[in-house]
């Protein structure tokens, strides 16, 4: 290899020095940041599409459901507060979508992300406002709920590492169409997209962690497929993406509940309390069962399935 140099042996570059700027070539791939390329474009806009679709669906059913013209009774709030957890959960992935799809822009990185989904935010609050503004209260609770979902899922796009971030949300809306096909299936359901008097038997167990063993694989299919060099920790991250996502939303609709039910009930039902109890305690055992079905089937498949490099070169 020949470089202009200075020294006893101008423009000569021993094996030595050869090899130690080919290490540092090599150095300097290894940090660069692995980003989507423009074969995943096609994916962002499936995901936001679907975003859009489930967020604008999740509640136009969900003021079908409890949506009165005259103003919510007691009876109205109490489903209404039994069914938050599907528009909550929704408005947590279409906030990191946003984020993600803002990403890409160009412009500043972590400002566009933040611009998306506080976009996507202020846009399902709103709606979510006009849609109950006959009461006040409870409309601006609701609106202020989906919004903060909104900020939190995006939150999870500020990583300099997106196509973790994409994997993970290209499995969590696989986890959601899960949910709404279970919701389908079970028309005689009060919440959306879940069972909250689900038997605890084998399929109340099992489902779960088959879903979050779904999702793990996916994730771990998608950043196999952009062959970008993500590391162990991309993948576990990306494998529990959707268990988390799971989470944050049964925490967050936790609060919403306990919000919405204090300004619209002034005593709440002991068979309502039991029924929000039963619910809530399926949604924790579930996310955390998905959130370790997934990260782990990621990891394992990456130890497994992942080609070793060859010693010998």
């Amino acid at each position: 290899m020949w470089l202009p140099t200075s020294g006893k042996y101008p423009g000569l570059v021993t094996d030595t020095q050869d090899s130690l700027l080919d290490q540092g070539e090599d150095a300097g791939r290894d940090e660069r940041v692995p980003e989507p390329g423009r074969e995943h474009l096609s994916v962002t806009v499936a995901l936001a599409v679907g975003a859009a679709a489930s967020l604008a669906g999740v509640l136009v059913s969900l003021y079908s459901l409890a949506g009165m013209s005259d103003g919510l009774d007691d009876t109205g709030v109490v489903i209404l507060a039994n069914s938050l957890f599907s528009p909550v959960i929704v408005a947590v992935f279409a906030g990191a979508v946003g984020g993600l799809a803002a990403a890409r822009l160009p412009g500043p990185r972590i400002g566009l992300t933040v611009a998306g989904f506080a976009v996507v935010g202020l846009v399902g609050g709103v709606a979510a406002y006009l849609a109950f503004r006959v009461d006040a209260g409870i409309a601006l609770a609701l609106a202020l709920v989906l919004f903060g979902s909104t900020l939190l899922g995006g939150a999870l796009t500020l990583t300099r590492h997106r196509l973790p971030v994409a994997a993970g949300l290209s499995a969590a809306f696989v986890l959601l169409l899960m949910m709404f096909a279970r919701g389908f299936i079970d028309a005689s359901q009060v919440s959306l997209w879940s069972d909250p008097l689900d038997q605890y038997g084998a399929l109340g167990a099992a489902a779960p962690f088959a879903a979050g063993l779904i999702c793990g694989f996916l994730a771990y299919v998608f950043l196999r497929k952009a062959d970008a060099g993500a590391r162990l920790p991309g993948y576990l991250f990306a494998g529990a993406l959707p268990g988390a996502i799971w989470l944050m939303s049964t925490i967050i609709t936790q609060v919403g509940v306990e919000v919405v039910l204090a300004l619209g009930v002034d005593q709440i039902s002991s068979l309502d309390s039991a029924f929000l109890s039963l619910s809530f305690q399926w949604q924790y055992n579930g996310s955390m069962t998905v959130l370790f079905g997934g990260a782990v089937c990621a990891v394992l498949a990456y130890g497994l399935l992942t080609p070793k490099p060859d010693k010998n070169n």
